[in-house]
């Protein structure tokens, strides 16, 4: 009977160790990006980045890109991580010794576009309300960005 309940353990804790589970990095975001007197940019060029540096040693970063609709906004939908059990158990201890070398812990998340007036980009943390206006110098649009004729 022992000898049974002690496979049954060690299944379930391999079990647990090898699943993927699945969290949030950043949830989803919204935000409106207006120019400096506060006109909303239409079809602006927007990119949102996110990692987890608790669980891979360089953050694991992945981004995506997107447009401003015609009243300003993009939407970015929430983002989500996977990672077996054991890696949740491991590596926040050795992301946390290695901060020397990369600096981060944690969830990273980012959003980011041409021209930001006050900041590189608006940033996520966790225990903060996210950021949801981008100020810019300057209305940009896709247009904008590709290459002239014979240029």
């Amino acid at each position: 009977m022992k000898k049974r309940v002690l496979i049954i353990a060690l299944c379930i804790v391999i079990g647990v160790a090898i699943y993927p589970f699945e969290s949030t990095v950043v949830p989803s975001w919204r935000v409106k990006v207006i120019d400096t007197n506060g006109v909303a940019c239409e079809n602006m060029p927007v990119t949102e980045m996110w990692g987890h540096y608790s669980l891979f040693f360089t953050g694991d970063h992945q981004s995506a890109d997107d447009i401003t609709n015609r009243d300003g906004f993009v939407e970015f939908p929430e983002r989500r991580v996977r990672a077996i059990g054991i890696r949740r158990i491991v590596m926040p201890f050795v992301t946390q010794i290695l901060t020397i070398a990369h600096g981060s812990t944690g969830v990273s998340g980012a959003v980011s576009t041409s021209g930001l007036k006050d900041v590189a980009w608006l940033s996520y943390k966790g225990d903060l309300p996210l950021p949801d206006t981008a100020r810019v110098e300057k209305c940009i649009t896709e247009a904008d960005l590709r290459p002239k004729d014979g240029q």
